[in-house]
């Protein structure tokens, strides 16, 4: 019993940044029971929930990495992992000054449930062990499914049903999934289960289904096919600067889960996860085409990015990780800054239609400069960090084809380039609209506020800087 007591602790120490995140959460609870509902307030809870995500971040920074298992083998702290929060770190910071920015006035519980999901997300990223996996992957979507349905108008609640419904068959086929692994190989922790199924002699089919009913649970996360139907509405309903922070957060976490139950079934994925990758950029990059509504393009635009990012993954191959490391660091920026660009617009013209964008870089072009910089960069052109993105999970494929890999890794290089140049007809609507098309008679008269287009400037400096100095990401990854 001492033993195991000192172990508890042992491991609680190592938990620097998790424990401030914690702690972040009841100081906002508590601000929220005790402060008066008033604008004041939410101000001193927003700056609170700044401050407790910079604070994490800096001491991630001084947290040494240690591969030792933790709580039993329920986590394990890896560089990988290490790399992963600092990403979620980064995107709550950006959130939280979009929402500042563009002059939300959200009431407290939001952060709570923001600072919620980066907290889930850290036990996530950590997870070795089904168990934890589990409920850590809950935490997210409860966090999530809150965060949508929270104002409660009917087209929030709408989107906010379909997500859970989904959600949740997502979580029964994975919960399914993993009872077959458990079954297999009597071990619910990732290397109980890899040396089971290594020494044994299982039937390589059904721990093949096992497996691609157990990824249900990190390809919602990733709005991945055919677990993607609910990001369209999503995208849609919610309002910006959360919808921002669901199409980046939990896909750092699925990304990472997804690579984790890949390598821990010690079988050739190279068929199934090309598949899911053909699916997801097909469907995501064509129904794209059609929208009118940049949102909802956006939400198309996410699950075909999702494809991209799980090309890193086929192989398993520490290049391949990396790059999608690399891919995931982009997209942070493009992401978010695409987002604001959005939103901005949509406070110049009351509408996120691609016809009501009609001219407005003809009044400000530098806005429509630095929006068009997030544009290319989505679509993988240089000179932006998406085309470096882009280019190394495309070499990684290329070297693992000409190393005598499967055929379909040429049709998934070949489809994602053509596909990367079918995106370029939807993502260059919105300059198109910007700066081509002639402005209504009406338009808004309205001037861009320089603190909303000081963030946006940075985050496209950001997008720029890694095409020419990717080592800033590359030098961090694990």
């Amino acid at each position: 019993m001492q033993q195991q007591l000192s172990h508890i602790l042992e491991s609680g120490s190592k938990l620097s940044v998790e424990l401030l995140l914690f702690a972040g959460l009841i100081s906002l609870i508590l601000l929220i029971s005790f402060l008066k509902k008033n604008e004041k307030a939410r101000n001193v809870i927003w700056l609170v929930s700044l401050i407790v995500t910079v604070v994490s971040f800096f001491a991630l920074t001084q947290t040494f990495v240690s591969d030792a298992l933790l709580f039993n083998g329920l986590i394990q702290n890896s560089s990988f992992s290490h790399f992963g929060k600092s990403l979620v770190l980064i995107s709550t910071a950006i959130i939280l000054l979009h929402i500042k920015v563009m002059k939300y006035d959200l009431e407290g519980e939001y952060y709570v449930l923001i600072l919620g999901i980066a907290f889930s997300l850290s036990f996530l990223l950590m997870s070795s062990h089904l168990l934890s996996m589990f409920v850590a992957m809950e935490a997210v979507s409860l966090s999530s499914y809150m965060l949508v349905a929270f104002r409660q108008k009917a087209h929030n609640l709408e989107a906010g049903i379909k997500y859970l419904i989904f959600g949740a068959t997502s979580t029964a086929l994975m919960l399914y999934g993993a009872s077959f692994l458990y079954g297999i190989t009597g071990s619910l922790s990732f290397a109980g289960i890899q040396q089971g199924l290594t020494s044994g002699t299982s039937d390589g089919n059904m721990v093949q289904i096992a497996l691609l009913m157990t990824l249900a649970g990190p390809l919602f996360k990733l709005s991945a096919a055919p677990f993607h139907i609910w990001a369209p509405d999503v995208y849609e309903a919610t309002p910006t600067p959360l919808i921002s922070y669901l199409a980046i957060a939990p896909k750092i976490g699925g990304l990472y889960i997804a690579f984790r139950l890949l390598e821990t079934v010690p079988y050739d994925h190279t068929i199934i996860l090309s598949i899911i990758i053909l699916l997801s950029i097909l469907i995501g990059n064509f129904s794209a085409l059609t929208q009118k509504n940049a949102k909802r393009m956006m939400g198309y635009s996410g699950i075909a990015q999702s494809g991209f990012l799980l090309v890193g993954l086929l192989g398993l191959e520490i290049t391949g990780l990396r790059a999608s490391g690399f891919y995931m660091a982009v997209y942070i920026f493009m992401t978010s800054g695409a987002f604001l660009l959005l939103d901005m617009v949509e406070k110049q013209t009351k509408s996120f239609q691609f016809s009501d964008m009609s001219g407005l870089s003809q009044k400000f072009v530098f806005f429509g400069i630095i929006g068009l910089i997030f544009m290319v960069g989505l679509t993988g052109l240089p000179p932006t960090a998406g085309f470096t993105a882009k280019f190394l999970v495309f070499t990684n494929v290329w070297e693992q084809y000409s190393g005598g890999g499967h055929k379909i890794l040429l049709w998934v290089l070949l489809f994602g380039l053509i596909n990367t140049a079918i995106s370029i007809y939807y993502y260059f609507k919105i300059p198109y609209f910007m700066f081509l098309k002639t402005p209504p008679e009406n338009k808004s008269e309205n001037s861009l506020n320089m603190t909303q287009l000081s963030l946006l400037t940075i985050l496209a400096f950001a997008v720029l800087a890694l095409f020419f100095a990717p080592q800033w990401v590359q030098n961090q990854l694990f």
